[in-house]
């Protein structure tokens, strides 16, 4: 069994990235889970980068659910949001709710695989070779996917809003 413990803002970051994967609070919280039990049962005394090797048991379990079919995509969820909890609060409250609203329609946009890569990049701050070396990928492609997806969801954001412009 594993000695190694992790702490609360580790384990938020490992929620952030099973939900990144899910689209799903409680297919998150099952899959850190299920993460976590196999990395306790893995019997490695101290990994030398243990987030990275939860990680990628988190990241394998969720590609096993796809192949078995047991993880679905949900479209959209509706959890709570306190205001006073975003950043920024001190926005107005019009700016928060499109900037809200707008974070929602992207997330919808993108497929399990995106949102991982958005993760890893935008939310933890990892590099593309830490990336590369995280996902075993070449940093190239990490780098061209990275590029795509930011070309299209800005030609879709701009396409969206000239649409609304002209409602």
């Amino acid at each position: 069994m594993s000695r190694y413990t992790f702490g609360r803002t580790e384990l938020n970051r490992l929620y952030r990235y099973c939900f990144a994967l899910t689209d799903d609070e409680s297919a998150a919280f099952d899959l850190l889970q299920d993460g976590l039990e196999r990395f306790l049962r893995a019997g490695v005394d101290a990994p030398a980068h243990p987030m990275a090797f939860l990680r990628s048991i988190i990241r394998n379990r969720f590609i096993d659910g796809l192949r078995e079919g047991a993880t679905r995509r949900v479209a959209g969820h509706d959890s709570a949001v306190d205001v006073d909890d975003l950043p920024g609060a001190e926005c107005s409250l019009d700016g928060i709710v499109i900037a809200h609203q707008e974070l929602e329609w992207i997330w919808r946009e993108l497929d399990p695989l995106e949102r991982e890569l958005l993760t890893l990049w935008a939310a933890e701050g990892m590099t593309i070779r830490e990336i590369a070396a995280a996902l075993d990928i070449a940093e190239g492609t990490i780098a061209a996917r990275i590029h795509r997806l930011r070309k299209r969801l800005t030609r879709e954001r701009d396409t969206r809003n000239a649409a609304g412009n002209a409602a």
